[in-house]
């Protein structure tokens, strides 16, 4: 263990010092724009950003709890990550042209434009609060993941992802996250498949492993459909917020055009799936070789029981990496959202360093609050699923109700995203142990009842107000492809003067 820790620290500051002098490197501009800064500049690849965009997604937490999961219930736990992640991939490829027509920095811009200044403050302040709490899911998994390879406590573990993430995160802005996180994403798939054939091979073969269903208590772990009324609303609740993951809409608005928006996605679905596989394939395998669950979890307990320092530090590094990618991804997300709202709401006329120190301060605070609530709720599924709700049941609605209803009007978007927002947040204080009254199901489930109380708003009060058609179609329009040069040039105005 003492090896093991010792060369987890060293490489951990080489990684850190590598992520600090990408995160250093400026784009060679007199002035940096918000799209510059945001956007990187909309320069990268449609690959670069697929690879970004599943790094957000699925990172080093994902893979630790799916990998944990299909310890405890077999392959059927692809239904909880996996399939939620496949599903949304397959909507954003459907409505990644319409996405990059709009042009619009953020999703504020969007239902801004769409309903006016009201829903575009509530949407900030709602996509802040669930990149808080992304973030926080993250931070869960990465605290008891150093924990168990450092051997430090849970908030130690904590304290030292938290300040990585933050420093770079805020020094480098969005090209910083995309350069690391393709970084990550190599590191992170090799470290998995090293975890693979050690599983693989303790487990003495793949004949073995298809044997796991006649072990006393696995029978159904080659069932693809078991548990799955449970793990259906895990599905639901994390596939309709990831729809509308505001770190996946900044990377469709960062490609090249609408063409490569849509290749975006559609890139990241093919990386989804062998994913998936691999991590199915670690934890049915590590059923045969446990017979109940390590107390450092699956990864660790391979990691320091079956691989040496230097294979052991490849693993490492590749789920540390990975879990700090999807943290800074969530953490530069919520950043931007706060600076946006800044600027708009509270300082039109600031300057570029302005913006800057905010977008640096925003880091650093959702940084900090993210490991308080991580502290507070040590559990990395539900943390992620406390997330989805947020956004599924405030959000969603209204959001994709711009591309897809003209009828709809702010006063119905408003109202949908208030009580729908009150109904999580009072949920959300039961979770933090706030005692107060209820009679719904607390479970996952609960996600059904918000949606349904969502759209019947949305509709109802949509209906009972006046049409709002001359401000629909012109949104509508830009979405299919017109006034998109002058939203861009907009974008490409440097902050000081942009926000004049």
């Amino acid at each position: 263990m003492i090896g093991y820790k010792i060369w987890a620290i060293v490489c951990l500051i080489i990684y850190f010092s590598v992520l600090l002098a990408l995160s250093l490197r400026k784009p060679k501009k007199d002035k940096e724009s918000e799209e510059d800064f945001f956007l990187a500049g909309r320069s990268f690849s449609h690959w670069a950003l697929s690879i970004t965009f599943v790094a957000s997604w699925f990172g080093g937490s994902s893979a630790v709890v799916s990998i944990d999961q299909a310890f405890e219930q077999g392959i059927s736990a692809w239904w909880i990550i996996g399939s939620p992640s496949v599903l949304a991939a397959i909507v954003l490829v459907l409505f990644a042209k319409l996405i990059r027509n709009v042009g619009s920095i953020s999703q504020r811009h969007i239902m801004e434009k769409r309903y006016g200044k009201t829903a575009g403050v509530l949407v900030s302040v709602i996509v802040i609060w669930y990149m808080i709490t992304f973030a926080a899911s993250q931070t869960v998994s990465l605290g008891k993941f150093f924990s168990s390879m450092f051997g430090t406590t849970y908030f130690t573990a904590i304290l030292i992802g938290i300040v990585i993430v933050a420093i770079y995160s805020s020094i480098g802005g969005f090209r910083a996250v995309v350069i690391t996180d393709n970084i990550q994403f190599y590191s992170f798939v090799l470290g998995l498949i090293i975890l693979m054939v050690v599983a693989v091979s303790h487990a003495d073969g793949f004949s073995n492993i298809f044997a796991i269903k006649d072990m006393p208590g696995r029978e159904n772990h080659l069932d693809f459909f078991a548990n799955f009324k449970t793990n259906f609303f895990y599905m639901l609740s994390f596939g309709l917020a990831w729809i509308i993951s505001a770190d996946a809409w900044q990377r469709l608005a960062a490609t090249k055009n609408a063409k490569e928006a849509k290749m975006m996605p559609l890139g990241g679905l093919f990386i989804f799936i062998p994913l998936y596989i691999f991590v199915a394939i670690i934890g049915v395998a590590a059923g045969v070789i446990y017979t109940e669950m390590p107390k450092e979890g699956i990864v660790a307990a391979l990691t320091l029981d079956f691989l040496g320092p230097v294979l052991g530090m490849v693993v490492f590094l590749g789920i540390a990496s990975a879990i700090l990618s999807t943290m800074s991804s969530a953490v530069n997300s919520g950043a931007l959202y706060v600076s946006d709202f800044y600027l708009s709401y509270i300082n039109s006329n600031a300057r570029e360093k302005d913006i800057k120190k905010i977008g640096a301060i925003a880091t650093v605070s959702i940084s900090i609050v993210a490991m308080i609530i991580a502290l507070r709720i040590p559990d990395t599924l539900w943390v992620l699923w406390l997330s989805s709700d947020i956004l599924a049941v405030g959000v969603l609605v209204p959001l994709l109700g711009c591309f897809l209803w003209r009828r709809a009007t702010s006063t119905g978007a408003v109202s949908a995203i208030t009580i729908g927002s009150a109904f999580v947040l009072y949920n959300f204080m039961i979770d933090l142990g706030v005692k107060l009254p209820y009679f719904w199901p607390i479970g996952t489930n609960r996600i059904l009842i918000g949606m349904m109380i969502s759209l019947g708003v949305f509709i109802i009060v949509s209906l009972l107000t006046k049409q709002e058609y001359e401000n629909a179609d012109e949104f509508l329009k830009a979405a299919h492809g017109g006034e998109v040069e002058e939203i861009e040039t907009e974008l490409n105005k440097p902050i000081n003067e942009a926000s004049v």
